[in-house]
């Protein structure tokens, strides 16, 4: 008798540590129901979600190439979504695939091979998004794995009290540079309302960002030398990076108009078009392609800064990128049909910044 109540026990105990994100799954029923599936949404679980619910990175050369970065993405997406369902099956596509013994994340995996390293912008989009969901689910199990990986994260990221950009995940070898991208202010306000981090490591990185000097051009460093002190500036800018940082600068009410209002001139200029890439002198662009991850960032950019009404234009360039033809395949992806050449990036930021504007009641379905 005692050996079958100590069973029973041991089983129970098994069934609480187990379900702890099932449980949660009950409420459902009392949440809100979710919005509509948008087109964007349909094309990326149709082609770009596998089986096993791993993104892949894009429908060509790297079919079975899967990284932390669309992970995070997914899940910030989801939260925003209010889909709860499909962020409880990314947490496990997380845990199933990308993380390590000692809860650090892969960047990639090629089939499930993991990579070497981290990337520090991932991991800490995939706490932020955890945390999230914890706060808005009621759902304490996402925010004890936010802090179990925001802890492991912390323990191996920091060098001088600055977020590097990624180390080597098992001799924990850090690299020695900032990408200034990387920092997400809301991540960091998460890791120091956790206790994972300190004011002055919140402090350090806030003034990384926000007291970086300009260019001569006006545009952001790219990345700072933790072991020189020194800011690097690129030749040729990349937009998506001084969007990040403009995004990101702004949610800590950073001065950000030089970024707006050469985006403005830009987007007048050409023909209500934003390019991918600039010489850093001449500020021409030096590739003639529109991206939609770079609408989307420019649109979230937009957002926090209270511009609608240019968010409304950059939203109305970036669906003319979107194949919206519903009697040819891939429909309501960022997708160009006859290469087939897309990315989960170009898919997954659109969505992100199309929810938002929806949400926001800046944008109207059509």
């Amino acid at each position: 008798m005692r050996i079958l109540t100590m069973l029973l026990l041991f089983s129970a105990l098994i069934l609480s540590s187990c379900s702890s994100f099932e449980q949660s799954d009950k409420q459902l029923k009392v949440l809100q129901a979710e919005v509509p599936k948008g087109e964007t949404e349909a094309f990326t679980q149709k082609y770009l979600i596998q089986k096993d619910g791993r993104i892949r990175t894009n429908l060509t050369d790297r079919t079975d190439n899967y990284l932390s970065e669309s992970v995070g993405l997914w899940m910030q997406y989801l939260v925003e979504r209010d889909s709860y369902n499909q962020f409880h099956n990314q947490v496990e596509v997380l845990r199933s695939y990308f993380l390590t013994n000692d809860n650090l994340i892969t960047w990639e995996l090629n089939g499930e091979e993991q990579a070497a390293t981290n990337a520090a912008i991932d991991d800490l989009r995939i706490v932020d998004a955890l945390f999230n969901a914890g706060e808005q689910w009621k759902n304490p199990a996402y925010t004890k794995l936010a802090q179990q990986l925001g802890k492991s994260f912390v323990s191996v990221q920091l060098k001088d009290h600055l977020m590097v950009d990624y180390v080597d995940l098992k001799s924990k070898k850090q690299s020695n540079e900032v990408t200034l991208s990387y920092i997400i202010p809301s991540g960091f306000e998460h890791l120091q309302s956790a206790g994972l981090i300190s004011s002055d490591v919140y402090e350090a990185n806030r003034n990384l960002l926000l007291k970086a000097p300009f260019s001569k051009n006006a545009f952001y460093p790219k990345y700072y030398d933790v072991e020189k002190a020194t800011y690097y500036y690129d030749e040729e800018i990349n937009l998506i990076d001084q969007l990040y940082v403009g995004y990101h600068s702004s949610q800590w009410k950073g001065n950000t108009d030089n970024l707006m209002k050469f985006l403005k001139m830009d987007f007048a200029t050409n023909g209500g078009k934003l390019f991918g890439r600039y010489d850093a002198e001449t500020l021409r662009p030096t590739v003639n392609y529109e991206a939609p991850s770079v609408y989307a960032l420019a649109i979230l950019f937009s957002l926090e800064r209270g511009d609608k009404k240019f968010a409304q234009q950059l939203y109305n360039r970036m669906r003319i990128l979107q194949q919206s033809n519903k009697k040819l395949e891939f429909y309501g992806g960022y997708i160009d049909v006859e290469t087939l050449e897309t990315h989960a990036f170009d898919n997954l930021l659109p969505l992100i910044a199309e929810r938002k504007g929806l949400n926001g009641a800046v944008f109207k379905h059509k």
